[in-house]
């Protein structure tokens, strides 16, 4: 490990547990160290540079934004990988004609539409890994969430003239989820429990090491296997911080 990623004694270890309105409730866990350049230099702040020397508000700036990420994330990977939300099977088990269950919003009412969807994943990703994530999470084209017309028993407020006839059921839109989808919950642990190493690159680009399953205060990195170790960048845009991509 070179002096550049020495670690520091970190000015703020934050343990967070995340709320999950789903099937299940499940807490993450994240732990913050900063890792600060030890070299000497211009504030120059071009991604990459050696020299770069942050400020303290950066670091901490980057801190809270890595804690937030980092913890939204999971909630993404919950409904895109781990769990998905409960949904209400077909008349007699069929199979959906149109390739969607109906989300059974009393059980999950945190989401009720897929703008509600959307928006998380547009407030953790960059423009174009929300994109991956919305309509391509397996690599193969796959929705996991998508709007879904479906007939529902039409009321009225009044009675009917004696030669008024009306229709017995109208159409609804509903938040739907693809019958393709298939939960995968092997890594759900680890990404219960992790430390984030942040290091600023500059005003605007911030590297996030991520070990998954955590690691105690003051072990050395290197005992980490690969296969625990995640490496993705947060860069700051107009409206915050965001992931550059979807890792799991």
């Amino acid at each position: 490990m070179s002096d550049f990623e020495k670690k520091s004694k970190a000015p703020m270890i934050a343990t967070i547990v995340l709320a999950v309105a789903a099937l299940l409730a499940v807490a993450a866990a994240v732990v913050l160290i900063t890792m600060k350049n030890s070299s000497s230099g211009s504030n120059d702040s071009g991604a990459g540079n050696g020299n770069f020397q942050p400020t303290q508000e950066l670091y901490v700036e980057c801190e809270y934004a890595a804690h937030d990420l980092v913890s939204q994330s999971y909630e993404v990977m919950r409904l895109f990988v781990f769990d998905g939300l409960a949904y209400q099977t077909e008349p007699y088990g069929n199979e959906p004609e149109d390739g969607l269950y109906t989300v059974n919003v009393d059980e999950t009412s945190k989401y009720t539409k897929l703008e509600e969807i959307e928006d998380l994943v547009k407030s953790v990703y960059t423009a174009e890994a929300a994109e991956e994530v919305l309509h391509n999470i397996d690599g193969n084209g796959l929705s996991v969430y998508q709007k879904r017309n479906v007939l529902v028993e039409a009321t009225y407020d009044s009675e009917p003239e004696s030669d008024e006839s009306r229709p017995m059921y109208v159409e609804e839109e509903v938040l739907g989820i693809s019958a393709d989808f298939k939960p995968d919950s092997s890594k759900k642990a680890l990404w219960a429990n992790t430390t984030i190493i942040v290091t600023p690159k500059s005003e605007t680009s911030c590297n996030l090491k991520i070990c998954l399953g955590g690691i105690g205060e003051g072990a050395d990195l290197s005992s980490v296997s690969e296969d625990k170790m995640v490496e993705v960048e947060m860069i700051k845009a107009a409206d915050g911080w965001r992931l550059t991509e979807f890792v799991c």
